[in-house]
């Protein structure tokens, strides 16, 4: 095995025998030094949720529970389905390790409902590995589909046998989650890097990106933390064509204008740029497209997808995507600059997940980067590019503007 493998070049590990007599203390030591973050957007250390949910296991004394999360929310980055059809035992022992701190005798692998041969990989990788576990039983579970069904508090609804909304936070899962238990809720890539931690101490330096759009190669690649994106593009076989933008982080992040490819892929650099890293998805933008369209289309699926428990994010995708849809059909207004600005900050103040708290990054790139492409529309009652369908007769008006 190399010296610091990588997930998609990790062949099996003795995690679990190496552990022998080691303590949840020091292993929960080892991985905080390690600086593991999570995988699924947020970047939390895991260590802080490892302790988190072992101190509410001891409090309490519920019966603590493991979850991977292998949901796989956004169609185009299907990082979970390719690290289990690479290494699903990497992802079983990441369980078990996790397991073993928090003191947990019951573990979930939750995914996609479309994810058939990745469940029988999933659940044939559980059963080779079963001799290891140490009485740990692990099971798989199926989402709902749709894109909320991968949010980490919709999700415990989801095993709760409720539909798949927020919640109220806190409480955090790691203090009460599934049926009121401590839960650790990890992200299967996430989860995976522990057995290469326990095992040779392997540092987390890389991340699952899915590369697509305008680009030569798309597909799900494995690189470095801090690689800008123009060198990620080019890792996909570069751009097919020119480009105007690019789109980091899937449907709730921004889009940033094609210079900016000197980005580096990382939490902080990503955050300073006004996006995140959200489902690691990187998307080549052509010169040819309208970044009103582009946010257009954005909006309208959020607003399909959002779980509609809070008013600030259903209503807010709904009048955004209207406003948006007008200003694409040339019907838009100079107050509508300010109107959505002033939705997109009360989304992210008052939403209750972190759908609607990070949607409006899309509102404040595009207004920033591509301000041309507005003006022309409002100003000038063309599309820039020419690429404009009319969606709307009628301007969305439901209240007074700002």
């Amino acid at each position: 095995m190399p010296a610091n493998p990588t997930l998609l070049e990790a062949r099996a590990t003795r995690a679990l025998e190496a552990i022998g007599e080691t303590t949840p203390d020091e292993l929960v030591a080892l991985i905080e030094r390690s600086g593991l973050r999570g995988r699924g957007g947020a970047g939390h250390p895991l260590a802080h949720k490892l302790a988190a949910a072992r101190a509410a296991a001891a409090t309490s004394g519920a019966s603590p529970l493991v979850v991977a999360n292998a949901y796989d929310a956004d169609p185009a980055s299907p990082l979970s389905r390719t690290l289990i059809t690479r290494g699903a035992a990497a992802i079983v022992d990441g369980v078990a390790i996790a397991a073993r701190i928090v003191a947990s005798s019951e573990a979930i692998v939750y995914l996609h409902p479309d994810a058939k041969s990745e469940r029988a990989a999933m659940e044939r990788a559980i059963a080779e590995r079963r001799p290891r576990l140490g009485g740990l039983d692990v099971t798989t579970a199926l989402g709902p589909g749709g894109f909320m069904g991968g949010e980490e508090s919709a999700l415990m609804n989801v095993l709760e046998s409720r539909r798949a909304m927020a919640r109220q936070r806190p409480p955090y899962p790691a203090q009460q989650g599934v049926a009121m238990r401590p839960t650790l809720i990890g992200c299967a890539e996430t989860l995976a890097w522990l057995p290469l931690i326990v095992d040779g101490g392997a540092a987390p330096l890389t991340k699952l990106v899915s590369v697509t759009g305008a680009v030569r190669a798309p597909g799900v690649y494995e690189v470095a933390l801090g690689t800008t994106l123009g060198a990620i593009l080019e890792k996909a076989g570069g751009a097919d064509g020119a480009l105007k933008g690019i789109h980091v982080g899937g449907p709730t992040s921004g889009i940033l204008a094609a210079s900016r490819a000197d980005v580096r892929f990382d939490f902080e650099d990503l955050a300073a740029a006004g996006v995140h890293m959200g489902s690691a998805q990187v998307r080549a933008v052509p010169a040819t497209a309208c970044i009103v369209a582009e946010a257009a289309r954005l909006w309208s699926y959020l607003e399909r997808e959002n779980c509609g428990i809070c008013v600030p994010c259903r209503v807010g995708t709904a009048r955004v995507t209207g406003i948006l849809e007008g200003v694409q059909s040339q019907l838009g207004r100079e107050s509508d600059l300010a109107w959505l600005g002033e939705l997109g900050d009360h989304m992210a103040a008052f939403s209750l997940c972190g759908f609607g708290l990070t949607a409006p990054s899309i509102l404040r790139t595009t207004m920033r980067e591509f301000a041309a492409d507005y003006r022309a529309h409002i100003d000038e009652r063309r599309c820039p590019t020419g690429t404009c369908a009319v969606v709307r007769s009628r301007r969305y008006e439901t209240m007074a503007q700002p």
